[in-house]
C-alpha cells in the first residue's frame, strides 16, 4: 500500500494562509477551521491514503462522492457558502421546475440529445432568471493528482506512481473514444480531436479576469467545444473559449470547456476557486435553489411524474444507499453464522442402523400411543391390566 501524504502535506501549508474565495461579488477570507477546508482535506486525504484514488466523476452525494478526485461535493459546498439552497437529482423530471439553477457534469463524452437538450430549453424559457450551467467531459482529475504527487513522492514509490498514472491515462483515453470526432448540436460544435494542452493566458470579460493570478492556473485542454455564432465568449485562451454564454428568453446557458478548475482536487487551487465563484456569481444573485444534475453515458432519464418516496421492492432496494451496504453485510454475516452453525467437517458416515430386539423402543412407543389419548383413568387401566396379567404366579 502506498501513503501518498505529498500533495496532502502541501496542500495544508497552502491553505495556512488563508485563501480567497469569490463567493459573491467581492473576495472572502477562508477560515482555516472552515467547512469547505475540511471538506478538500477530506478529498485529498481520502484520495492519497488507500490502495486506489476514487475517480466516480460528477457526483456531489454518495459515499465516494467527497472523496472522489472527479466530485463535484467542494463546488456544491461553494455553492452553499454563496447562499444559495442545493440539492442533487439524477432526472428531468418535475422537481426540477422548483429550480433556478442546474449544473450538470454529464458523465459522457457525447453531447446531450436532442430530447434532453429540448427538455432543458423548455425549462429555460418557462421562467425568466433561469441558468444551465453544462461542463463537458473532457478531463479526468486522476492525471491532475498523479502529476502533483509524482515530484515530492519517495524514490521507492515512483515506479508506482508512473504505474498507476498510465493505467488512469489508458483508461481515460480508452473512454474518450466515445467522443464523436465532429458533431454539431444546437447548444455547440464538438471536436474530438485530441491536442492536450495547457490555458497559458486568458482573455475575455474584464469581471472574469479580475484579481487573478493566471501564473497559477492549470487548466488543461485536449478537444474542443466551439460554442454557437450567436453565442457570447466570457473566457477564452487563444482559439479555444473556455466558457461561453447563450441566451434563452431571459434566461441564459453557459457552456464551461471540461471540469479542469471546477472538480473536487482542481478546485485545490486558489485561483481555480476564484475561477469557480465567478461562474457561481453567473448563476445569479443569492438565494437561489440550484440542482446538481447527475447523469451518466445516454444523459438523464426524462420522467413526467417524479419517483415515489417509498421504499424499493424487490431487487431495486440494492441499489439504493445506504440500504444496499446494510444488507450486503447482513448477508455476508448470515452466510458466516450457516457455516458456523451447520458445519460438516470429513466425509459423510452412515449412522448405525438401530437394533429392532430393543424391547425399551417397544415400551417408548406405547407410552407415546397412550399419551395421545389424553384419558388418564383409560392409561392406568391399561397399566394396571397389564401388571395383573404379567405378574408371576406364587
Amino acid at each position: 500500500m502506498i501513503h501518498f501524504n505529498i500533495l496532502t502535506g502541501r496542500m495544508r501549508r497552502h491553505l495556512k494562509s488563508g485563501p480567497l474565495i469569490r463567493v459573491s461579488s467581492v473576495f472572502h477570507p477562508w477560515p482555516r477551521k472552515s467547512s469547505l477546508h475540511l471538506l478538500l482535506c477530506a478529498c485529498l486525504l481520502a484520495a492519497g491514503c488507500g490502495q486506489d484514488i476514487q475517480t466516480q466523476y460528477g457526483r456531489r452525494k454518495g459515499p465516494e462522492a467527497g472523496a472522489s478526485v472527479n466530485g463535484t461535493a467542494v463546488l456544491g459546498r461553494m455553492f452553499e457558502q454563496a447562499g444559495h439552497r442545493v440539492f442533487s437529482w439524477y432526472l428531468l423530471s418535475p422537481r426540477l421546475h422548483r429550480a433556478d439553477c442546474i449544473v450538470w457534469f454529464p458523465d459522457d463524452f457525447k453531447p446531450p440529445s436532442k430530447k434532453v437538450r429540448d427538455w432543458l430549453e423548455n425549462w429555460l424559457t418557462a421562467e425568466s432568471g433561469r441558468t444551465l450551467i453544462y461542463v463537458g467531459r473532457d478531463f479526468d482529475a486522476a492525471g491532475w493528482y498523479w502529476k502533483h504527487v509524482k515530484p515530492g513522492a519517495p524514490k521507492e514509490q515512483t515506479a508506482e506512481i508512473l504505474r498507476r498514472a498510465g493505467r488512469d491515462k489508458a483508461d481515460f483515453r480508452l473512454a474518450r473514444l466515445k467522443m464523436p470526432e465532429k458533431e454539431d448540436c444546437q447548444w455547440f460544435a464538438v471536436e474530438s480531436k485530441d491536442r492536450p494542452r495547457k490555458v497559458a493566458r486568458l482573455r475575455g470579460e474584464p469581471e472574469w479576469l479580475e484579481g487573478l493570478d493566471q501564473a497559477g492556473l492549470d487548466i488543461a485542454l485536449g478537444g474542443r467545444l466551439i460554442p454557437r455564432p450567436e453565442a457570447e465568449t466570457l473566457l477564452e485562451s487563444d482559439d479555444d473559449v473556455l466558457i461561453s454564454r447563450q441566451e434563452f428568453g431571459d434566461s441564459q446557458l453557459l457552456v464551461v470547456a471540461n471540469g479542469s478548475f471546477l472538480l473536487n482536487l482542481p478546485l485545490v487551487s486558489h485561483e481555480h476557486r476564484k475561477l469557480a465563484g465567478k461562474l457561481i456569481d453567473a448563476a445569479g444573485p443569492s438565494p437561489r435553489m440550484v440542482v446538481f444534475l447527475e447523469s451518466r453515458s445516454g444523459g438523464p432519464p426524462i420522467r413526467d411524474t417524479d419517483p415515489t418516496a417509498g421504499m424499493p421492492s424487490g431487487l431495486e432496494i440494492f441499489n439504493v444507499w445506504p440500504t444496499n451496504w446494510i444488507l450486503l453485510h447482513l448477508a455476508m454475516a448470515g452466510i458466516i453464522f450457516c457455516f458456523w452453525r451447520f458445519p460438516i467437517f470429513g466425509r459423510p458416515r452412515e449412522p448405525e442402523p438401530a437394533a429392532r430386539s430393543d424391547f425399551g423402543k417397544h415400551i417408548r412407543a406405547l407410552a407415546e400411543l397412550l399419551a395421545r389419548t389424553r384419558d388418564r383413568s383409560h392409561a392406568m387401566t391399561k397399566l394396571q391390566h397389564y401388571r395383573q396379567t404379567t405378574r408371576p404366579k406364587e
